[in-house]
C-alpha cells in the first residue's frame, strides 16, 4: 500500500512540475506566435505577456495536471487500464519507433506535405524552435496532454460505456478501449483547431492537417497507454516532440 502511494506521489510530482514548467514555456511561446492584431488587443487590456505565461502555468500545472490526474488515476483502474511503469524492452522499442516516426511526420513530414499546400504552414519552417516551443512541447505535449486526453478523457470514456451497459465482467472488451482511443484522438485533434486559429484562418487544408496529423498520433499514444501504461504514452509524445523540434534545429 504504501509502495503504491509512494508511486502515486511521484507521478502527481512529475505531472506538477511538467505542467508548471511547461505550461509557462508555453504561455510564452503561444504570446510570441499570436498575430499583430490579437497582441495589440491583449495589450490594451493591459495583459502583459508574463501575465500570459503565469495565467498558462497555472493552468496546465494545477487544473490541467494535477487535478485531471488525480481523478484520471481512479478511473484507470477501476477500468483496469492503470500500469505501474516498468522497464520492458518490447515497451521501449515500441515507444523509440513510434516516437521516432512520429517525428518525423511532423518534420520533415508536415513541412514537405501541407508546407506545399498552405503559406502559413510553410512559414511554420522558416524559423528554428526557441527553447520555449522545446520545452513546452516536451514537458505539455508529453506529460500534460496525455494527463488529459489518454489518462483522464479516455479512461472517463471507457468507464461510461462500461457503467451505461452495465458490464460485469471481469475483462472489458476491446473494442470498448478501441472505441474510446477513437473519440479521444478525434477530440485531441479538435482541442488544437482554437490554438491554431489565433494563428492562421481555419481552412479544409488545414483542419484535414490537425485531425490528420494530430488524430493519427493521438491513436498511438492511446494504443501505448493501453498497452503498456500512461507512462510510455508521455515518453513517446514527448519524444516525437522533441526529436521533432532537434530535427528543426539541424536542418532549418
Amino acid at each position: 500500500m504504501k509502495k503504491n502511494c509512494k508511486k502515486n506521489w511521484i507521478f502527481f510530482l512529475l505531472v506538477l512540475f511538467g505542467g508548471l514548467i511547461g505550461g509557462y514555456c508555453i504561455g510564452l511561446y503561444s504570446y510570441d506566435s499570436l498575430s499583430e492584431e490579437l497582441i495589440k488587443q491583449l495589450q490594451d487590456q493591459n495583459i502583459s505577456k508574463e501575465m500570459v505565461a503565469l495565467s498558462s502555468m497555472i493552468q496546465y500545472g494545477i487544473i490541467f495536471g494535477l487535478i485531471l490526474a488525480s481523478i484520471g488515476i481512479v478511473l484507470s483502474k477501476k477500468i483496469k487500464l492503470w500500469k505501474d511503469f516498468k522497464l520492458n524492452k518490447t515497451a521501449i522499442l515500441t515507444t523509440t519507433i513510434t516516437a521516432i516516426i512520429g517525428a518525423l511526420i511532423l518534420f520533415p513530414g508536415d513541412k514537405l506535405i501541407f508546407g506545399s499546400l498552405s503559406t502559413w504552414v510553410r512559414e511554420q519552417y522558416t524559423l528554428k524552435p526557441t527553447i520555449y516551443k522545446m520545452i513546452g512541447g516536451l514537458l505539455v505535449g508529453g506529460i500534460i496532454e496525455e494527463v488529459m486526453m489518454r489518462l483522464f478523457f479516455m479512461s472517463l470514456v471507457v468507464f461510461i460505456i462500461k457503467t451505461k451497459y452495465h458490464l460485469k465482467k471481469k475483462e472489458i472488451p476491446t473494442k470498448i478501449y478501441v472505441i474510446a482511443n477513437i473519440i479521444a484522438a478525434l477530440l485531441f485533434a479538435v482541442g488544437h483547431l482554437p490554438s491554431t486559429a489565433t494563428m492562421t484562418a481555419l481552412t479544409p487544408v488545414i483542419i484535414i492537417r490537425c485531425f490528420l496529423f494530430n488524430g493519427g498520433l493521438g491513436l498511438v499514444f492511446g494504443y501505448l497507454y493501453r498497452k503498456y501504461g500512461i507512462g510510455y504514452a508521455m515518453l513517446s509524445h514527448g519524444l516525437c516532440h522533441l526529436i521533432s523540434d532537434i530535427l528543426m534545429l539541424i536542418f532549418i
